[in-house]
C-alpha cells in the first residue's frame, strides 16, 4: 500500500490526523498538478527513474522502454 493509499484509507474511515490532511493535501496536489507523488523517485519528464506506480503516461512510457531494453 502506497502512503497515497494509506491516508485516503483513513480518510475514508474519518480517523486522518490534522498532519496527515496537510499530506493528503500536498500528494493530491502532486497529481492535479501531473506531477508523480513519490518524492525519491519520479517520471522521466520530471526526474531520471519512472516511478513503477506512477499512473501517468510519461512514466508508463519509460517504464515500457526500461522493460525494452532490459
Amino acid at each position: 500500500m502506497t502512503e497515497l493509499d494509506h491516508l485516503i484509507d483513513r480518510a475514508t474511515r474519518n480517523v486522518l490526523l490534522p498532519a496527515e490532511g496537510d499530506r493528503l493535501r500536498e500528494l493530491f496536489g502532486h497529481l492535479v498538478a501531473g506531477q508523480c507523488t513519490d518524492s525519491r523517485r519520479m517520471c522521466e519528464q520530471h526526474h531520471a527513474v519512472p516511478v513503477a506506480a506512477c499512473p501517468y503516461p510519461r512514466c508508463s512510457a519509460a517504464r515500457k522502454r526500461e522493460a525494452d531494453h532490459a
